[in-house]
């Protein structure tokens, strides 16, 4: 092989890699350098008041793990999040018939909505860096003629919405920022 070809191999590397929405990154996230953050309880305009919270908890945990974001109180960047809403709206029925004995089953769908926006000091005295993004995220889940059944899954809806929608601000929050 000669000198030329070699010089050529990153580049068609690079070109692979970025095609296929791979990059490298020195940091996860893809931060280029460290950051701390301040990331006050979720603001909660739903009915559902335990959800602030519990997005606030997953966030932080989230990023707790992470080697290149700190969370601490004060800090120069504020993570702000609002839930705008939370709606649990019918779903589908469905009629079966077993051994002559109909079975009617139910499903709702949850759907969760909320905004976050990440404010860090800018290059320029006065000149934030603001990014805002509305996450929405919705789950089914059955419902049947046991009401404490229907509450148990409705929550379990809502946490998975929690979680999801908390990896998601995470992920999309922080890259390249």
């Amino acid at each position: 092989m000669k000198h030329g070809s070699l010089a050529i191999f990153p580049l068609i590397l690079g070109l692979v890699f970025g095609g296929c929405g791979y990059s490298l990154s020195p940091t996860p996230y893809g931060l280029t350098e460290a950051m701390t953050v301040s990331v006050p309880v979720a603001k909660n305009q739903s009915l559902y008041a335990d959800l602030g919270p519990q997005l606030t908890e997953d966030l932080i945990a989230r990023l707790d793990a992470s080697s290149n974001i700190n969370v601490r109180e004060g800090a120069p960047a504020t993570l702000t999040m609002t839930i705008q809403s939370v709606t649990v709206t019918g779903g589908a029925w469905q009629s079966t018939f077993n051994d002559d004995q109909p079975t009617d089953s139910a499903s709702r769908v949850a759907y969760l909505a909320v905004e976050a926006v990440l404010e860090r000091p800018g290059p320029e005295a006065g000149q934030p860096l603001i990014r805002r993004h509305v996450f929405n995220g919705q789950r089914t889940f059955l419902v049947g003629s046991d009401q404490s059944q229907v509450d148990l899954r409705q929550s379990e809806a809502l946490a998975w919405l929690v979680s999801d929608l908390g990896q998601k601000i995470a992920q999309t929050m922080f890259s390249e920022f």
